[in-house]
């Protein structure tokens, strides 16, 4: 298991609680023509269409991002005019609501009686209680958690030091101005259902998961460094080499976290065509390879083309 399928997997899920991101000013005509001459031709965007009618444009979240990926390129502002609903993987408003969020919580706890101690060798739980410790964070809490929200807990504020924030992922970006524009938001699952996919992996495959992030937590910057890299270009070859193999080498985790998810939002997603035109963004993993939501609405019959 590699230090990229670590990253993408344990950043696959979207409910990560965060806080609001304020909403830059729309930009003017002569600022979105100096971005556009700046920013690259193609983009992890696609259009979805059927008989020459735009159903929908899918757009691929990186769900951390830094202050430096805004503003964006113009073709998001052009997608944003042109759509009248924003479909997410889940209803922000809803992963917020306090009980929600204490029921999806009480899945990501071990089984009364297990603790992380008890689960783990002696040596990782050493090596955890360490990272713990140099992070301000009491094993007292890390010890009744399942070891995949273990890994999470202790990867996200290492990539917020480097300047990844979960407030300025796309997706929550998007929330936010669809909140100030009195847009109507729709989530393709809810938080409990997001976390389940993550709570019921096998505990050993979870081990696995922690363990690989200690072996390899300090090169979690540059693996999600190049993962925006790749976004900024919508380089699909480089993406789907950065990420899919690393998911494939995972059967579970690659069914558990893309196809089962992809193959429940399609219908969704179908639904735009007798609405109004969707703004679709979920994590960019989910729009890539055989199994991704571009290719199974390729072979529901819509047209599907890269922007």
């Amino acid at each position: 298991m590699s230090r990229v399928f670590t990253a993408a997997a344990l950043l696959a899920l979207a409910s990560i609680a965060t806080p609001a991101l304020a909403q830059p000013a729309q930009p003017s005509l002569a600022e979105l023509a100096a971005r556009r001459s700046a920013t690259p031709s193609r983009h992890l965007v696609w259009r979805v269409a059927r008989d020459g009618r735009t159903v929908a444009y899918l757009v691929g979240s990186i769900h951390l991002l830094t202050q430096y990926a805004y503003p964006l390129p113009p073709i998001f502002d052009t997608i944003w005019a042109e759509t009248r609903v924003l479909v997410e993987e889940v209803d922000f408003g809803e992963a917020a609501d306090s009980s929600t969020a204490a029921g999806a919580a009480a899945g990501a706890l071990l089984p009364e009686g297990q603790t992380l101690k008890t689960l783990l060798d002696a040596a990782t739980y050493a090596r955890v209680t360490e990272k713990a410790v140099s992070a301000g964070m009491p094993m007292v809490l890390l010890d009744r958690m399942k070891p995949w929200l273990v890994a999470m807990t202790l990867m996200v504020p290492q990539l917020q030091h480097a300047g990844f924030d979960p407030a300025k992922g796309l997706d929550r970006h998007f929330f936010e101005r669809a909140k100030t524009d009195g847009r109507p938001v729709r989530g393709l699952e809810t938080t409990a259902y997001q976390l389940e996919r993550m709570n019921g992996l096998p505990l050993g495959l979870q081990v696995d998961m922690l363990k690989t992030y200690l072996d390899d937590m300090d090169q979690q910057v540059q693996s999600l460094q190049a993962l925006v890299r790749g976004w900024r270009t919508g380089d699909v070859a480089a993406l789907e080499a950065l990420l899919l193999k690393e998911f494939r080498d995972s059967p579970e985790v690659y069914q558990r976290l893309l196809v089962e998810r992809n193959r429940n939002w399609v219908p969704k997603i179908s639904e735009c065509a007798a609405a109004q035109p969707c703004m679709v963004v979920v994590g960019g993993a989910h729009l890539l390879g055989p199994d991704s939501v571009v290719a199974l609405l390729t072979r529901a019959g819509f047209t599907v083309e890269q922007q």
